[in-house]
């Protein structure tokens, strides 16, 4: 089928055209089956009343053969007035000028007529409604003439940027007049329409490359219909009807009737060669119809009856004030009036998305003028950074805003650093910005659609795509001081469908666009969930929306707004995240119900009973869903802890218990699920006795990286027993993990139980000497120097001493075990010390003759150990008394020990 032919047949309709409107979606050209389509053309030329010859065009069929046709000419066969033959020797097209301005005729094949084919003249102008919307459109530069403003595809990447910010980035399109830039351009735009199911395609854009006349009209006009969903009628001019005084002869089927006859002198005649209506034929017809002769004059009748008017004399009053000073006081008159009209529009009954009570859908329009456009805030900012570079001063496109040009350039050419600091400067000018977006809120779409695309260009980690979000809470937060209705309204309508897509296809930025969100939303119950429903809206995928609901929900918390509207609104999403077949979406659910617990005992009520819903997720194979449902075991656990005994629910209690058993038991479980695990309990350890078994074996079971972590606490500064906060970790690099919360555990657990526990697991696997990890958790247990040890702590000393001193003269132990042995011989009180000292003889001895005895084990270095005897020697006391008496029992037990040893230089 011939499908959109461009101007090379449309140059064969000479004008004259009876009016009725065509829908400008209708293909310009319609032709029968089996005929052939004109792909692109060049314009034809005319001569007299009829066409020049040897004008070529390219025309495609069906079958995806392609031609070169030639001669338009005159028609040779009766009844036709102009043929297309296509040079093959099978191929012509006779047609006719139709009374409306358009071509109809019949495709032959080998001299028989083969179908049909109606085309209509393309448009020659752009309509006025479509003039209007791309002026509304704020395009860099108006369109004067279609044809040329729209061939390199510029001006057309530019309006669907309007439409498609996420995926149509202008600093990609060159505004040049080269072939190559044309192409590049129209190439990229090509992509975008088959991504986006836009149905345009070359046949409609490469007439506009071209420069054929009418095609730029025809595109503006589709892609008018296909972005805005309406439809603009055509009109095509009419001809005027034939009168006495005007004579215009009728189209014919040959040549020489369409040849228009000598103009008379007293009448000019309409020449068939113009395109449009004659305007001597168009005067002559208007006076035409005007009337011969003037009518009777009427006159006015006088009313006697009628009241005289007085006017009554004017005052004179004199000035006491110049010029300048009554201005100046018109002039605050005036501003007062504005600024009273503004506070009562944004006070006035609003009821829209953002959840107020009353108001209107759509934000007060502010202050006009009374403040500088939002760009001329922002050049000196920039330019003042990128004169800093001379590379890039150059690249800036001199033709554009250097604001604008920046940003086309800030992906590409412009160094990270300089992005960064450009944004911290204009954060730096929020206030002025945000003054200027409330009194005139167009200013912020401007700034938001100038602004957004770096959002998406940029990765979460980019220092750059930090800068511009801090850049956009700076002014959020400023602008909900002032007037909180109107920001919220803002990013409803001009933030949310920007920020939905980037939702969507982004799981790492979702956290920071979450917070920023809520930056300009009131903090108020109706207001978020008014901004919950656009948001829901404008995603309208809802494991996306679930995944953004488990960012805002620590939010609410933060702001106390979690009430029971709030709370029914996460709960629902959070059960529907637990059926939901993807994993990640799993993990936001319980993420979701994590923070609800953690939110008050109330909340946490209502989540105790939803435990059967969760409690089979234990199963789960993704690794995240195990640590989300073992830190809401926790938290759960730590709530029902505190709850008084009468409504503490023991079966609750026991299948938390049974989630956690089997998470920490289980070999298949990851480290980090350990790790999170181990972080999210300790606090539960002295409430549940019986996880303390499990959690000592998980916590030996992790890797010496991880399990340092968790053992050393960093540096306090002044205050020794003050609680650091707790860390907030990425276990897995990506989009897929959470951040969750490491702590120093030795700082919150019970460290009597804990030490306890371990020195009996020891015991009962028979345990023939530490391992690292033993010594090193078994450290981390004991108490400050100057805490005084209990007698439950020289228990545990008992049962491991064997061990400790074993570990004193192995290499790798030496140090810890070196340090426990000092923690308790110089204990306080001092009783508990002497207890210590007295219990470490026999083992002592025994250390002593494992060392110098013929054993063939690694032992540590001798000078280390007798290092360790003399500054115990040196305390004296009842410490130096018992090393003497062990020496001299040595000496006399394992005399053969005892000469291959320095230990006699001890007591010389």
């Amino acid at each position: 089928v011939w499908t959109r032919a461009r101007t090379a047949l449309a140059a064969a309709c000479l004008g004259g055209d009876p009016g009725s409107a065509m829908d400008a979606t209708q293909p310009l050209w319609k032709l029968a089956e089996g005929a052939w389509s004109v792909n692109y053309s060049v314009p034809l030329a005319t001569a007299a009343s009829f066409l020049v010859h040897n004008i070529t065009v390219t025309v495609t069929h069906t079958s995806g053969l392609h031609r070169k046709a030639a001669a338009l000419k005159e028609s040779g066969l009766p009844g036709f007035i102009g043929v297309i033959d296509y040079n093959d020797g099978h191929r012509k097209d006779f047609f006719n000028r139709n009374p409306d301005g358009s071509i109809s005729g019949r495709h032959f094949l080998d001299g028989s007529p083969h179908a049909e084919f109606t085309a209509k003249k393309p448009p020659q102008s752009l309509p006025r409604e479509v003039l209007r919307w791309l002026q509304s459109l704020d395009l860099s530069y108006s369109v004067k003439n279609a044809k040329r403003d729209f061939t390199n595809g510029f001006l057309v990447a530019e309006i669907l940027s309007r439409y498609y910010p996420n995926d149509i980035s202008m600093h990609t399109f060159e505004n040049g007049t080269k072939a190559s830039c044309r192409n590049d351009n129209w190439e990229q735009l090509f992509r975008f329409f088959k991504k986006r199911d836009i149905p345009i395609g070359r046949l409609d854009f490469e007439p506009v490359s071209l420069s054929i006349t009418g095609a730029a009209q025809t595109l503006i006009i589709k892609l008018y219909t296909v972005l805005t969903g309406r439809t603009v009628p055509v009109f095509v001019v009419q001809d005027l009807p034939q009168d006495d005084h005007v004579q215009i002869r009728k189209d014919d089927t040959s040549v020489e009737q369409m040849q228009v006859p000598s103009p008379q002198p007293e009448e000019p005649q309409a020449d068939d060669t113009s395109k449009g209506q004659d305007a001597y034929r168009v005067f002559e017809v208007a006076r035409q119809s005007r009337p011969v002769e003037r009518s009777a004059p009427q006159t006015v009748a006088e009313r006697p009856e009628a009241v005289p008017l007085e006017i009554a004399e004017a005052n004179r009053r004199t000035l006491t004030k110049n010029v300048a000073q009554l201005r100046a006081q018109q002039s605050q008159i005036q501003q007062a009036h504005m600024q009273k009209s503004r506070v009562a529009t944004s006070m006035s009954g609003r009821k829209s998305s953002a959840g107020t009570e009353a108001g209107p859908s759509t934000p007060a329009l502010g202050y006009v003028g009374a403040a500088k456009p939002a760009i001329d805030v922002m050049r000196p900012v920039v330019a003042n950074v990128l004169q800093e570079n001379a590379r890039v001063m150059k690249s800036l496109d001199p033709r554009k805003d250097v604001v604008v040009s920046f940003m086309e350039l800030c992906r590409t050419l412009v160094p990270e650093a300089m992005s960064t600091r450009v944004f911290d400067d204009l954060s730096n000018q929020a206030v002025t910005l945000a003054d200027t977006m409330l009194k005139n809120p167009a200013e912020f779409y401007k700034v938001w659609t100038l602004y957004a695309p770096a959002l998406v260009e940029f990765t979460e980690s980019s220092p750059v795509f930090e800068s511009v979000v801090h850049f956009f809470k700076r002014i959020g937060v400023i602008m909900g001081e002032v007037d909180p209705v109107l920001t919220q309204q803002l990013i409803t309508d001009v933030g949310l469908p920007s920020l939905a897509p980037l939702l969507v296809d982004s799981a790492g930025k979702r956290e920071p666009l979450c917070d920023l969100i809520y930056t300009y939303t009131q903090t108020q119950v109706l207001s978020r969930l008014g901004i919950l429903r656009g948001l829901r809206d404008a995603i309208d995928d809802t494991p996306v929306y679930i995944a953004c609901l488990s960012h805002f929900v620590p939010l609410e918390m933060k702001d106390e707004l979690l009430d029971e509207a709030l709370l029914a609104h996460y709960r629902y999403y959070a059960m529907v995240a637990l059926q939901c077949p993807q994993p990640r979406i799993r993990v936001a659910g319980l993420a979701i119900l994590v923070t609800v617990t953690a939110s008050s005992e109330e909340h946490a009520d209502s989540v105790v009973s939803l435990l059967p819903s969760f409690t089979g997720l234990v199963h789960d194979s993704w690794w995240e869903v195990k640590a989300q449902l073992i830190l809401l075991a926790a938290q759960l656990l730590s709530h029902l802890a505190v709850m008084q005994a009468p409504s503490a629910d023991e079966t609750s209690v026991e299948a938390l218990l049974q989630v956690v058993s089997h998470l920490f038991s289980a070999p298949d479980t990851s480290k980090i699920v350990l790790q999170v695990g181990l972080c999210g309990l300790v606090t539960s350890l002295k409430h549940y006795p019986s996880l303390l078994p499990n959690y000592v074996s998980a916590l030996l079971r992790q890797p010496a990286a991880f399990r340092l972590r968790l053992l050393q606490s960093a540096p306090k500064g002044d205050d020794a027993y003050a609680v650091l906060p707790p860390r907030r970790v990425v276990y897995v690099r990506g989009t897929s993990s959470r951040f969750y919360e490491e702590r120093c555990i030795c700082e919150h657990w019970p460290a009597v139980a804990v030490a306890r526990t371990l020195a009996e697991q020891a015991e009962e696997s028979k345990l023939e000497h530490f391992e690292p990890e033993h010594l090193e958790v078994f450290t981390a247990c004991l108490p400050e120097p100057e805490v005084d040890l209990s007698e439950e702590w020289l228990a545990v000393f008992e049962k491991v001493k064997a061990y400790v001193f074993v570990a004193l003269i192995d290499p790798a132990l030496h140090m810890g075990a070196r340090e426990v042995v000092k923690r308790f011989w110089l204990c306080r009180p001092q009783s508990a010390a002497l207890k210590a000292i007295d219990a470490s003889k026999r083992t002592l001895l025994q250390m002593l003759r494992i060392n110098y005895g013929d054993t063939g084990h690694a032992r540590v270095q001798e000078d280390e150990l007798l290092d360790l005897l003399r500054e115990m020697r040196d305390a004296g006391g009842a410490i130096a008394a018992m090393l003497q008496s062990v020496v001299d029992n040595f000496r006399e037990a394992h005399n053969v020990e005892f000469q291959r040893s320095r230990l006699d230089a001890l007591f010389e």
